[in-house]
């Protein structure tokens, strides 16, 4: 159960746990794949001691109520190194390599059964693996060769390797590849400056590797930082990102294209001066300061410019809309003074310098944004998510849809703090819970993390100290928790937003 203010109607419950004891002196790792309404995947990586060459790997599937559906163990030679994963609705896979060489190693892990189905194969060498994607029978490795993008196709029919043509080109770099399993075809999206222009280009492949078309999105103003494609059928796909003004990682606003026959429209670009709440993170007096800034500057004529670093998330899309998920975050530093020694002119000599150090991520807030199947944009809303910082860049907002609500909620300081939206409106302000018992909150871990998994529950999971250890004391235990989001009572009440 979670404490909350008596004034609000909400409830968010913690419904179920379980705990995994973790075996010392091993330092065992565990990886976490949720998988909606299928439960969720635990990888157990036990990094044993001594004259072992083999690294034991242990599977445990649960289902929605944290209840074991099946466990299955894989021993991993010591002489591959684990590149990547990557899961469909059905399997998922891990690709590895033995180090400077060209053998790779590829493994699939039935979600249904557990079953395990381990492959070899030669691809190039001396890759730096950045993407790694299934389709069909193949498998895509992406990533950079002598710092030039390449993408090899390996076939697990016939263990033959090709690399996808026209993409070995100096000075571009890869952004990401997708798969449409429907039609069989592979996109590569990849980003390169030339003649003082940023270049936005998709390469559409079929199954067999054969180039079908290439599209390139220059503009001398605005360039693309970013791009997913959504498909909604075999005809109609629409390409949505962020995108500044000149060459830059800095965003300026979002952009919508409709693609048609492979090829994208002109972009539809939303500066975030056009967006209603995307201000809502400043106090009150900043947000009224800004906007007259904003109306000041339309109306002699001039642009409004604004410069933000997105992390973006994977579009969602619902029954009618296409939902972008992206933080607005920024590099934070701290001075630190270094002493150090000089000999000069026979005279030893102490000094102190001041350095500055990056320690992590601020976030700042969140934006959330609708788009209509016809790609157009139709609301956004934002919340704040102030003194929330991460050592390593990554998406701390987890965002789940329950009807016609979307529930935001992310971990702070022990704490989970949730907002209720209907689109633009708010339905519920931020609203801090506070996990009981204190000494069950996975949230009193450095390493907690908190996922959307399906409907209105959260799966959080994380290490921490184990409340009555068997043997010894300081033992510790992987814990993972489904956290439920109670709207009963806001439908209810008929709240409609503020």
């Amino acid at each position: 159960t979670l404490i909350l203010p008596d004034d609000l109607f909400a409830q968010m419950e913690q419904v179920q746990r379980t705990e995994i004891p973790i075996q010392l002196p091993d330092f065992p790792e565990h990886q976490v794949f949720p998988l909606a309404e299928d439960g969720a995947l635990v990888l157990i990586r036990n990094n044993e001691f001594g004259a072992v060459k083999e690294e034991t790997w242990r599977f445990i599937r649960y289902d929605t109520t944290l209840t074991p559906v099946w466990t299955q163990s894989f021993k991993l030679d010591y002489k591959y190194r684990t590149l990547m994963t990557y899961h469909t609705q059905y399997d998922a896979y891990w690709l590895y390599r033995e180090d400077d060489s060209e053998h790779y190693m590829f493994l699939r892990l039935s979600l249904e059964t557990g079953d395990l189905d381990a492959r070899k194969g030669d691809l190039i060498s001396m890759v730096n693996v950045q993407d790694f994607k299934i389709i069909g029978s193949k498998a895509l490795v992406a990533g950079y060769h002598r710092e030039r993008p390449i993408v090899m196709v390996h076939s697990f029919f016939d263990k033959t390797t090709r690399v996808l043509p026209n993409l070995y080109e100096k000075n571009s770099e890869l952004h990401n590849v997708e798969v449409n399993e429907a039609d069989g075809n592979i996109s590569v999206i990849t980003y390169a400056y030339r003649n003082k222009n940023c270049h936005f280009q998709i390469k559409t492949y079929n199954y067999d590797g054969k180039l079908l078309k290439t599209a390139s999105l220059s503009n001398a103003k605005n360039a693309l930082i970013s791009g997913q494609i959504v498909r909604l059928d075999n005809e109609l796909s629409y390409l949505i990102g962020n995108y500044s003004v000149g060459c830059t990682q800095y965003s300026q606003g979002l952009y919508v294209s409709k693609i048609e026959d492979y090829e994208p429209a002109q972009p539809d670009y939303i500066e975030f001066s056009e967006f209603k709440n995307f201000f809502n993170y400043m106090s009150p007096k900043r947000k009224a300061r800004t906007l007259e800034k904003i109306d000041r500057r339309k109306s002699k004529g001039k642009e409004n410019r604004f410069r933000y670093r997105l992390l973006v998330h994977n579009l969602i899309q619902t029954e009618d809309e296409i939902i972008l998920l992206a933080e607005i975050y920024y590099p934070a530093y701290r001075n630190t003074t270094m002493p150090t020694y000089q000999a000069q002119s026979g005279f030893n000599r102490n000094y102190n310098y001041s350095q500055r150090v990056q320690q992590g991520y601020q976030y700042t807030h969140a934006i959330v944004c609708g788009f209509d199947k016809n790609g157009n944009y139709k609301w956004d809303n934002s919340i704040a998510i102030k003194d929330l910082k991460s050592n390593e860049l990554q998406e701390m907002v987890q965002l789940t849809s329950v009807d016609d609500y979307f529930v935001l909620a992310y971990p702070l300081e022990g704490n989970i703090h949730t907002e209720v939206i209907r689109r633009e409106k708010v339905v519920v302000e931020t609203t801090k819970f506070e996990v009981e018992p204190k000494k069950r909150n996975i949230f009193g871990a450095d390493n907690a993390i908190l996922s959307a998994w399906y409907g209105n529950s959260f799966l959080a999971y994380g290490r921490q100290k184990a409340e009555n250890p068997k043997t010894g004391s300081g033992g510790e235990v992987f814990a993972l928790t489904k956290l439920r989001y109670n709207l009963g009572e806001i439908k209810v009440a008929g709240l409609t937003g503020k």
